[in-house]
């Protein structure tokens, strides 16, 4: 079987796994202002059959990305971008390709993993928190700040000056703390909200919601509806992506 490199190029974070068959081999993650300690990474790894990437960082970070997989593995990465349909996910936005390609590749793999509705809510630097239906329409939905971005935003839009050592508190008695419950439950509350919005309309008392992302453990202690815990759904996405490319690749190659 094929080993597949999928890399997830976010707003900060280069994540990134090797899987050979249904087996993670390695994963990572490092800043994007650490672009080189990759390639560094990248140099001691096999070479993969296929490399399969979402990108929503800057189109430079892009290039130099390209540029050095080509140099250390002589494989040309697929750069996915969202579609109307694929692996079973019907693509319900306006201008579908608008949609970001990490939200797209989640929502591959949880639809792949749940083929229920379900709301599908990735915390890094900013949230998204996505709507499925039962059968497999990304319904539509929603993109705000992360905790980290709306406590830069309070400190320069404020006299308020916070350290990062705040604690979700039932009832804050300092400012770092009073700052990060705000913070957590603004995000806790938009998830809630969107999850009771959706479970009504689709009249689906019983809906899953997954949850991924980097900032997830902030929240994880304190969400009061059913949840489940993935550790990279855009990962897990690629892959299956990356599975269904190939799989259409050889179907054309041999008709």
């Amino acid at each position: 079987m094929s080993m597949i490199l999928a890399i997830d190029s976010g707003n900060s974070f280069f994540k990134w796994g090797l899987k050979k068959d249904a087996i993670w081999l390695t994963k990572g993650e490092i800043s994007n202002k650490e672009i080189y300690h990759l390639f560094n990474t990248f140099k001691k790894l096999p070479s993969p059959l296929h490399i399969i990437i979402s990108h929503v960082a800057a189109n430079l970070l892009q290039d130099e990305l390209e540029e050095a997989i080509l140099s250390i593995w002589a494989v040309k990465p697929h750069w996915i971008k969202a579609r109307v349909f694929q692996c079973g996910v019907l693509n319900c936005y306006r201008n579908p390709e608008q949609l970001g390609s990490d939200r797209w590749a989640a929502l591959v793999a949880a639809w792949n993993f749940n083929q229920r509705a379900c709301i599908v809510v990735n915390v890094g630097t900013a949230v998204t928190i996505d709507a499925l239906s039962d059968s497999g329409e990304f319904l539509g939905g929603v993109i705000m700040p992360g905790i980290y971005l709306m406590r830069e935003s309070l400190q320069s839009g404020t006299k308020i000056r916070t350290l990062l050592t705040g604690t979700f508190q039932d009832f804050p008695q300092s400012t770092d703390d009073a700052v990060h419950t705000g913070l957590v439950h603004s995000v806790l509350g938009a998830i809630e909200h969107f999850y009771y919005r959706v479970s009504t309309q689709l009249n689906e008392p019983a809906l899953k919601c997954f949850i991924s992302g980097g900032g997830s453990s902030e929240l994880t202690p304190f969400i009061e509806i059913p949840f489940q815990v993935i550790d990279n759904l855009v990962l897990e996405g690629l892959i299956i992506i990356a599975h269904d490319i190939m799989f259409n690749q050889n179907k054309m190659s041999n008709d």
